[in-house]
Parts: C-alpha cells; sequence; structure tokens
C-alpha cells in the first residue's frame, strides 16, 4: 500500500466520523422534536426532560460503542501496512549494515597488506634469503599487487561510506601511490646502472627518505581510519 492510499485511508475515516456525528445527531434531534410537540403540561415537560437525558446518554453510549467498531475496522488496515513497513526497513537497513561491515573488514585487511608490502619494499636495507635480486622483484610485485587491490576493491565500494570519508581515503592512496610511483622511479634509474656517484647519493637519499616518510605519516592516518570504522561498525571500547 502506497504513501498515498494510507493518505486518502485516513480522510476516509475522518469524514466517516464527521458524517457520522451529524447523522447522529440529526435523527436525535428529529425524535425530540416530535415529543416536545405533544406536551401539555409542565410536569410533562420535567419528566420528558429526565427521559431524554436518559436516553441521550444511553443512545451516545450505543453510538460511541459502534463508532469504535467501525473505527477500528478502518484503521486496522492502516496499521497493519505502517508495521509491514517498518518491519521491511529494518530488514533493509539491517541487510545494509551486514554488507557495509563485510566491506569495511575486506577493505582493512587490503589496507593493511597496502601499507606493510610498501614498508618492506621500500626498506632501504634487506637481508639476503637466497636471491637478493629475485627477491626484490618479490617486494616490488607484491607492492604493486597491493596497490592495485585496494584501488579497485575501494572503487567498487565507495558506495558505502560517506563523501567526506571517501575524500580522506582518496588523500591516504594518493600518498601510496606518488610515494610508490617516486621510489620505483628511482629504484630502477639505480638499478640500470648509469647514475655517476653524485646522483647516486642524491638518489639513495630521496629513497631512504620515502622509506621514513611511509613509516611516520601513514601510520597516524590507518589509526584514524580504524576510528572511524569502529564508529560505523558501532565497536564499544572493553
Amino acid at each position: 500500500m502506497t504513501k498515498e492510499q494510507l493518505f486518502e485511508i485516513a480522510i476516509e475515516v475522518v469524514i466517516f466520523l464527521i458524517a457520522s456525528y451529524f447523522i447522529f445527531y440529526k435523527a436525535w434531534l428529529t425524535a425530540l422534536g416530535s415529543e416536545v410537540a405533544k406536551l401539555s403540561t409542565i410536569e410533562q415537560l420535567t419528566q420528558l426532560t429526565e427521559n431524554v437525558k436518559n436516553d441521550f446518554s444511553k443512545q451516545i453510549e450505543e453510538y460511541k460503542s459502534k463508532l469504535s467498531e467501525e473505527l477500528t475496522l478502518k484503521i486496522e488496515p492502516i496499521k497493519s501496512e505502517l508495521a509491514k513497513g517498518n518491519i521491511t526497513h529494518q530488514i533493509q537497513f539491517g541487510y545494509l549494515h551486514q554488507e557495509r561491515a563485510k566491506v569495511i573488514l575486506e577493505l582493512y585487511k587490503k589496507l593493511i597488506e597496502l601499507h606493510s608490502a610498501m614498508i618492506d619494499w621500500t626498506n632501504f636495507m634487506h637481508p639476503v634469503i637466497e636471491d637478493g635480486e629475485k627477491e626484490s622483484q618479490e617486494r616490488t610485485k607484491r607492492a604493486n599487487i597491493a596497490l592495485h587491490d585496494f584501488k579497485n576493491f575501494y572503487l567498487l565500494n565507495k558506495l558505502f561510506f560517506s563523501k567526506m570519508f571517501c575524500k580522506y581515503i582518496d588523500e591516504v592512496f594518493k600518498e601510496y601511490w606518488d610515494k610508490g610511483w617516486d621510489f620505483g622511479y628511482r629504484q630502477e634509474v639505480i638499478k640500470s646502472g648509469r647514475l655517476t656517484g653524485e646522483y647516486f647519493n642524491d638518489y639513495a637519499k630521496d629513497m631512504s627518505k620515502i622509506s621514513a616518510e611511509l613509516k611516520a605519516s601513514l601510520p597516524l592516518k590507518i589509526e584514524e581510519i580504524e576510528e572511524i570504522f569502529r564508529k560505523i561498525l558501532k565497536v564499544e571500547e572493553e
């Protein structure tokens, strides 16, 4: 049942109440007029007055009882539709919250993996387990996968978050992306062997600075995102 239909029923109930009252009142006055016309003495008028009071009280109670029954029949469909609408809203809201919780959990996992991969990739010193070059390529690959994985999932699920929060996520991701691009470019240039000693030192310093900035600024922003996620999920402090 639409809002327009509910409104029409409500109007119908009001009109019914008004019409019922005037119909009852008019009928009662007509009967009273007929009785008054038959009077011939003061005693009869007094008796009629008492009879009218008693009769009116009795009829008004009967009328109220009947009106209550008829009104209930008209109002019950409205109450039923409102109850159905409320249940539907609760189900839809509950489902949306569940889906949003799933998105938040997955996005948070991808954010942590992104940060971990970027820190591991940009660390200036790495222990060599077996093959240093191969292990370096694996770190680069992991960081690139984490960047694209986070971006793709986030873009597909931005609808679950406010515009203001999305703007903040965009800024955080851009910082990872820009630093990753700067670090990767310098890393490739250094590996090419085309740099002289002075330029090599400058590039190495830039890479070290990028690594330090990632470790210093991004964890604080991740904490802010965590706090927002907790508020959305209504996680209470223990």
